[in-house]
C-alpha cells in the first residue's frame, strides 16, 4: 500500500460534477484522448487500448467504473436531444398552419417555457461559456415562434386567413430558419469542445490510462484529510478508492488508491496486453 503521507501534490480532476484525484508521482502525462481501439471480452469500464508514440496501454473509462454514462453516450444523447427539439418546432409550425387552414383548435404549447425545449432550456446548467452563449441566442427566435400562435389564430378568427398564413410563412423563413441554424451550430459546438482527456499513470514499468473530463488543479491534501473508502461503499472488495477533503473548501474528493491499480493483473485477454 502507498503511504498516506504525500510529499507530492495530487492532480485533481473532474468527471461530470464530481471531483477526483491521483497522486502526481503516478502521473506520466495528460493528453487529449487519442483514438481508442476496442478489445473484445473485457469489462465494460475498459474502453480498449490507446497508442501513444508506440506505447500501447489499456484505457479505463472512469465514468463507466463509477456507474455513470460514458462521455460519448452523454454527448450523443445531448446532440440527439437538440435534433429532436429542432424537429419539434418544425412540426409545431406545420400543425399551427394546418389548424388555421382547417379551422380547428390548436392544442400544442403556446408558452415557450412549456414546450419540451423550453422545459429543458430552463433547467439546463453548464459552466461552458460558449455553450451558454449559443443557447442564449435561441431565446428570442424561440419566443417569437411561440408568440406566432396567438397572432395567427387571432387573425384567422377575424376572417383574415390569408394574413395568418402570410405570418406563418414569414416565421418559417425567418425565426424558424434562424432557430434551426442555431440548433445546428450548437450541436457542432458541443461536438468540437466536449473532448475528453487521458491521464497516463505509471508505476515502475506498468502503464495505463484513465479518461477524465477536465483537469481542476494540482494541490496538496493533508494526510489527516484522507481516509479509506468504507467497505460497504466499495462493495467490500474494491480498494482502488479513498476519500479526502480539500483543505480550503472542504469539498469531498474521491482519490485513486494508486497501488491497487498496478497489481500486475490486466483485464485484457491473454495475448492482447
Amino acid at each position: 500500500m502507498v503511504s498516506l503521507a504525500k510529499k507530492l501534490p495530487f492532480v485533481v480532476f473532474q468527471i461530470r460534477e464530481g471531483l477526483y484525484a491521483v497522486g502526481s508521482e503516478y502521473v506520466r502525462e495528460i493528453v487529449s484522448l487519442p483514438r481508442v481501439t476496442e478489445v473484445p471480452g473485457v469489462p465494460p469500464e475498459v474502453r480498449g487500448v490507446i497508442n501513444l508514440r508506440g506505447n500501447v496501454m489499456q484505457l479505463i473509462d472512469l465514468r463507466m467504473k463509477l456507474g455513470l454514462p460514458s462521455a460519448k453516450a452523454e454527448l450523443d444523447g445531448l446532440v440527439q436531444l437538440l435534433r429532436d427539439r429542432e424537429k419539434d418546432h418544425k412540426n409545431w409550425l406545420t400543425e399551427l398552419e394546418s389548424c388555421v387552414r382547417e379551422h380547428r383548435p390548436f392544442k400544442l404549447a403556446r408558452d415557450p417555457h412549456a414546450c419540451k425545449f423550453g422545459q429543458w432550456y430552463d433547467g439546463f446548467q453548464t459552466d461552458h461559456s460558449l455553450l451558454r452563449m449559443a443557447l442564449k441566442k435561441m431565446d428570442e427566435p424561440h419566443r417569437m415562434i411561440h408568440a406566432t400562435a396567438d397572432e395567427a389564430l387571432q387573425q384567422a378568427e377575424k376572417g383574415d386567413e390569408a394574413g395568418a398564413l402570410a405570418l406563418l410563412s414569414a416565421r418559417r423563413q425567418g425565426e424558424l430558419a434562424k432557430l434551426a441554424k442555431l440548433f445546428e451550430e450548437t450541436r457542432q459546438l458541443i461536438c468540437e469542445h466536449q473532448r475528453e482527456l487521458a491521464v497516463v499513470l505509471g508505476a515502475g514499468d506498468e502503464r495505463l490510462a484513465i479518461s477524465i473530463d477536465r483537469i481542476e488543479s494540482v494541490e496538496r491534501i493533508p494526510e489527516e484529510n484522507i481516509e479509506s473508502l468504507p467497505a460497504a461503499m466499495a462493495g467490500g472488495s474494491d480498494r482502488r478508492w479513498r476519500i479526502a477533503k480539500r483543505n480550503k473548501t472542504n469539498q469531498t474528493i474521491l482519490l485513486l488508491n494508486e497501488a491497487e491499480w498496478f497489481d500486475g493483473k490486466s483485464p485484457l485477454p491473454q495475448g492482447r496486453q
